[in-house]
């Protein structure tokens, strides 16, 4: 039995990425909309605040049809060889000069459970934090041309 809370989520990302192998992030990345406000292709980092654990991070920002939300599609590395991609809608307002957004996305219990986020884009850069039961941390990207 795996009884640490980190070893349990390294071991949830990998039963995660194992099925699809990152096939349906791939196709998105190749096929990504042109760049304009939130949507296009970002790529960077993520930081925990908890355990100093950090990986890259690339998203695929897209409209939906809900006014106001977007879908982001996160494919996150953890050490180079554990990797995973999942979707969140986020909500998308537009003020001061940049585009703001939160939301949820649910996870499994044993992989932190309900995970929040909030952040900003402004220009080409992307800045936000997460947290969830297990983990909070930040991440940082920008626009891939």
């Amino acid at each position: 039995m795996i009884s640490s809370p980190f070893l349990r989520l390294a071991f949830a990302a990998l039963l995660l990425c194992l099925p699809s192998c990152g096939t349906a992030f791939r196709k998105a990345w190749n096929n990504a909309p042109a760049s304009s406000g939130v949507a296009g292709k970002w790529e960077g980092t993520w930081l925990s605040a908890v355990n100093g654990h950090t990986g890259t991070l690339k998203c695929v920002v897209t409209e939906s049809s809900k006014a106001g939300d977007h879908e982001f599609f996160y494919r996150a590395t953890w050490k180079t060889i554990l990797s995973g991609s999942y979707k969140t809608i986020q909500h998308v307002e537009k003020k001061n000069g940049a585009h703001v957004f939160k939301g949820d996305h649910q996870m499994p219990d044993w992989a932190g459970g309900k995970y929040h986020y909030e952040g900003a884009v402004k220009g080409d850069e992307l800045g936000a934090c997460y947290e969830c039961a297990m983990d909070r941390g930040t991440y940082t990207m920008k626009r891939v041309k």
